[in-house]
């Protein structure tokens, strides 16, 4: 068990069977034990595990954390992504050995999104209620066109790991510099951040988001379930929305204003935490 340190059919899922079932690929650093509610933080496709330090302090007043970095997205944790179906496993078992079967609540956001997607859509740890923030959803694709989509978007991370203006022109430092922190530290620590995603980590990232394996019908449960999509990325958003609509009948959709993909979860924790708790604790 870590501890937190305060650090800031062929369509779905056949990718899977190259992974190596004995490598491990998440760990789950805990804090805020000392609270009886407990909420899973499943983090966004390539953040270090210091990009949600300021949220999880917020949340950590109040919630036990159980806070999942993926394998292959922090050096001193060796090993590589594998995918959507092996982490949401290893977490799933992580929680049954510490006595876990039922979360209070949930938060995934992208990558993290489609992780807890299947992890509700399997069933085997009930959640009371859960956000999927701008969660990827699986293609209803070709296979050859998911493959050609798959090479785009390594090509985009791998240009925009080596590439500063790139980078900064994806993600503008006066917008995703959170308040308080100098954008050029925050920026030249994200490159060298960046450059350690081996190439296997970054294939693997892109194919199970897009790929990974749902059961046809999502196991019966009675999680209460909002999709959140920044109102800026609404247009990337739209397929990811008509899925969940049609998949989690009972899902409500939230637009939040003036937000970007992750952008409130990594740029605004005070804000992050006045939504989150707004639909997680709508009776206080």
């Amino acid at each position: 068990m870590q501890e937190h340190k305060g650090l800031r059919d062929r369509n779905a899922g056949s990718y899977a069977e190259y992974v190596k079932k004995e490598e491990k690929t998440v760990q789950i650093l805990e804090c805020g034990r000392e609270h009886r509610e407990t909420l899973l933080f499943f983090p966004c496709t390539a953040e270090p595990v210091w990009a949600f330090a300021d949220t999880i302090a917020v949340l950590s007043q109040r919630w036990h954390i159980f806070q999942v970095v993926f394998d292959g997205h922090q050096p001193e944790y060796p090993g590589d992504f594998t995918s959507v179906e092996q982490t949401v496993d290893e977490v799933t078992q992580y929680l049954n050995v510490h006595g876990i079967s039922h979360l209070d609540a949930a938060y995934g956001c992208s990558l993290g999104g489609a992780c807890l997607t299947r992890l509700l859509a399997l069933g085997e740890i009930s959640v009371g209620r859960a956000i999927i923030d701008g969660g990827m959803t699986p293609y209803r694709l070709p296979f050859l066109v998911r493959k050609l989509l798959l090479a785009r978007d390594v090509l985009s991370f791998r240009t925009a790991a080596s590439n500063r203006e790139v980078l900064e022109a994806a993600f503008p430092p006066e917008r995703f510099t959170p308040p308080g922190h100098d954008s050029r530290k925050e920026y030249n620590a994200m490159e060298r951040y960046l450059k350690t995603f081996s190439n296997r980590t970054i294939r693997n990232i892109f194919w199970s988001a897009n790929n990974y394996a749902l059961p046809k019908v999502p196991a019966e449960c009675g999680t209460k379930i909002t999709y959140w999509y920044g109102c800026d990325e609404k247009k990337d958003r739209r397929y990811n929305i008509r899925f969940m609509k049609h998949y989690f009948p009972q899902i409500r959709v939230h637009g939040i204003p003036k937000m970007a993909h992750a952008e409130l979860v990594l740029v605004h924790p005070e804000l992050f935490d006045h939504y989150a708790e707004k639909f997680l604790k709508p009776e206080e």
